[in-house]
């Protein structure tokens, strides 16, 4: 009787973490690793939820978490200035969404120095995330530096291609003002 007990408690924790398992074997900081060491790593996450609207993170606000999107949705503005009628505005400008379909991690730039948010990240959808503190990051890849590097190398990877990206996009929007400059 205490045995099926004992079973019972703990088999929908078990079965929460297969299926975490599972998803997480999608997301692209977890490429190349063993279930058994994303169920190991997830010993250092915290299970979060925001309502749709809610920031998450401000631009230029210190930060030591990196999210992982289980399910919903996010934006990633930036605040930009605008010259209107002669006045200078903030403004807010969507970079991006990113969801729990992408398998999308978001803060990641925190782990490695501690400066403050690039971006703004809102909540679109009521959503729920693993945050990972740098901390508790680092602690983890040190004790575990096979995974460690794997993660690392992981997320460095996803670093390079948004950097390519910004890039191309700055690279657009340079030619594209140049050319209305020209006009004028």
């Amino acid at each position: 009787m205490k045995i099926m007990n004992f079973w019972k408690r703990h088999e929908p924790e078990t079965s929460k973490n297969n299926h975490r398992v599972r998803f997480l074997q999608n997301v692209p900081i977890f490429q190349n690793l063993h279930p058994e060491e994303i169920e190991h790593f997830l010993s250092i996450t915290r299970e979060i939820n925001y309502r749709d609207g809610e920031a998450i993170m401000l631009e230029d606000q210190e930060g030591d978490t990196m999210y992982i999107i289980l399910s919903g949705t996010v934006e990633v503005s930036k605040s930009l200035t605008l010259k209107t009628r002669g006045t200078f505005v903030e403004h807010e400008k969507t970079i991006t969404r990113l969801s729990a379909d992408d398998h999308a991690i978001f803060g990641e730039l925190v782990l490695f120095d501690q400066r403050v948010r690039t971006a703004s990240i809102t909540a679109v959808t009521d959503c729920t995330f693993l945050e990972i503190r740098r901390d508790d990051f680092h602690r983890f890849a040190e004790a575990n530096p096979s995974i460690g590097y794997c993660l690392i190398r992981n997320i460095a990877k996803i670093v390079c291609e948004r950097f390519r990206k910004t890039d191309q996009d700055t690279i657009r929007l340079t030619t594209a003002l140049s050319i209305v400059l020209s006009r004028h």
